[in-house]
């Protein structure tokens, strides 16, 4: 893999035998794809991680090992070249580049993730959290998107958790067909006794979907907030007639109208909101 310097340059793999044939037959022309930089070699040579996949590249320009590099593929075929893509990424940066790195590593295992769920007959229905992992285990490709996705998410976490705002968590499986799901976990502390977990994930229809626990002791309350509220009263009907069993009652608050400074997510509100 060549990649030129401006981070706009093609880039071809060298051959690798069966570890580039393994990558054809992972990915396809047009496919975005992320890399982790393992370990520079002299004579700008470098080994690559692509969705598990170990390549020796040849690199342009130098980025220092442990660095996210995003790219499109352009051909497979007589060799693998890629375009790299402009990227912001490196693990330190600002909130910014913080959120690039997630939301972009998010998109890419969404992209895995929905044609996973079709094909075991799971889309539109309820996912426990031990056949999402079944999921992931089945499949290296999508355990490593998902991997890269909750260790952004985790960095992120380390951020908000170092300005007591919280802990931030990816949880795609409490809403496995909708997208950009995040979890915010706020509170909780023995002399505070207040929880608040905030989930959210956009819906097709509904749009961006906030939903609001606040727990203090045994007390469960909920609250749904909606970017588009016109989807309201038929939610609220469907969460009535739901049963929730087990040993703590939900309250539930009903559901209203996601603020429009709200509609940036929980994730911008933590790290730009003082």
């Amino acid at each position: 893999m060549r990649i030129s310097g401006s981070g706009t340059g093609n880039g071809s793999f060298g051959n690798g035998g069966s570890r580039s044939d393994n990558f054809r037959r992972k990915h396809r022309v047009g496919q975005k794809v992320r890399g982790l930089l393992l370990k520079n070699l002299p004579d700008a040579m470098a080994w690559v991680d692509i969705d598990g996949d170990r390549l020796l590249a040849q690199l342009e320009s130098a980025h220092p090992e442990g660095s996210r590099l995003f790219f499109l593929v352009q051909k497979l075929t007589p060799q693998i070249v890629l375009k790299e893509l402009p990227w912001t990424g490196g693990g330190k940066g600002d909130g910014l580049s913080l959120m690039g790195d997630f939301d972009a590593a998010r998109t890419l295992f969404e992209n895995r993730f929905r044609p996973a769920l079709s094909e075991a007959d799971l889309s539109g229905k309820p996912l426990p959290l031990a056949l999402f992992l079944k999921l992931l285990a089945g499949s290296h490709a999508l355990r490593t998107a998902y991997l890269d996705a909750a260790a952004c998410a985790r960095t992120i976490g380390k951020t908000l958790d170092g300005a007591g705002k919280g802990r931030l968590l990816y949880q795609p499986w409490l809403a496995p067909d909708g997208r950009r799901q995040a979890t915010l976990i706020r509170g909780g502390g023995a002399a505070e006794g207040l929880t608040e977990t905030l989930v959210e994930y956009d819906h097709a229809r509904m749009g961006l979907v906030r939903v609001q626990f606040l727990t203090r002791n045994n007390d469960l309350t909920c609250k749904v907030l909606l970017q588009h509220p016109e989807q309201s009263t038929p939610l609220a009907r469907y969460l009535a007639s739901r049963a929730h069993g087990g040993p703590v009652a939900i309250n539930h608050l009903g559901v209203g109208r996601l603020p429009r400074t709200s509609h940036g997510g929980i994730v911008a509100e933590a790290l730009f909101q003082s």
